[in-house]
């Protein structure tokens, strides 16, 4: 019996002290920055989005779809990140997620037109996916299940303030004369002082455990989303198709043959 007691010691690392709340204080303050980041960029090019359009000649159309491209690719590759997050390291993770969403911000920035910009707002909707789930998997990690509540508060606190501020910080810019374009350049340093932060401050241990990614539903639910949304765009119009034709049967339809298999 002793023996059986000593290999299961070795085989099991012993479980590391709780983090005390000033450990767990400094190591939310790069989360909650990359955080914050993904909340402003989703906000801050609503004041915007008339100028942006006046500019690359965009349709009434593209401008909704300005805002639904990121929002698409963020709830379509937020389950895909979380389960990234019990294959492979999660400060890894939300760094790479910090640096896609600098590279989608920057082409943003420098967009010329609106398929450019669409592009680059779906980069970004697959990076704020990432920054979202790897923050609420961070957070699951660091802290006890008694004490989850008293520090998800500092995450509301902070979507507050992005989503209140963005839309002003976003009119502010526009009115000012760096142009609509420092509405995704604003966001890049912010994104690199999280990515330093998280560097120096998080530190936890990857614990893989066993996941499968489903990559038929993430598809499944992509599409069947999107047929909706186009469909909603285009029915009506005289250059497309009516609400009442072929077409729109055959895309409601599809969107509906795909809801059960998520």
């Amino acid at each position: 019996m002793a023996t059986r007691i000593q290999e299961r010691s070795t085989a099991v690392p012993a479980s590391s002290a709780p983090m005390t709340h000033r450990q767990i204080m400094e190591a939310l303050t790069g989360l909650l920055a990359a955080f914050f980041t993904a909340i402003l960029s989703s906000t801050i090019v609503a004041n915007a989005l008339p100028t942006i359009m006046s500019d690359l000649h965009g349709t009434q159309t593209d401008f909704a779809w300005v805002i639904t491209a990121a929002l698409l690719a963020n709830a379509a590759t937020t389950p895909i990140w979380g389960k990234l997050a019990d294959l492979f390291d999660k400060k890894l993770l939300v760094q790479l997620s910090i640096v896609v969403f600098v590279a989608g911000s920057v082409m943003a920035g420098f967009s010329t037109s609106i398929p450019f910009l669409l592009t680059a707002r779906v980069i970004q909707g697959i990076a704020m996916g990432g920054l979202t789930a790897l923050a609420q998997a961070i957070i699951g990690t660091m802290i006890p299940p008694r004490d989850r509540g008293k520090y998800s508060g500092y995450m509301g606190a902070v979507m507050a303030v992005g989503t209140a501020g963005g839309p002003l910080l976003g009119g502010f810019i526009v009115d000012s004369p760096l142009g609509w374009r420092w509405t995704f350049f604003v966001c890049v340093p912010l994104a690199v002082v999280a990515l330093i932060l998280l560097q120096v401050t998080l530190k936890i241990q990857h614990i893989k455990r066993p996941a499968k990614i489903d990559w038929l539903g993430s598809i499944l639910l992509t599409s069947g989303v999107s047929l909706l949304l186009i469909w909603v765009s285009f029915a009506g119009n005289p250059d497309y198709y009516d609400w009442i034709s072929w077409q729109s049967a055959l895309m409601v339809g599809a969107a509906c043959f795909s809801w059960p298999c998520w």
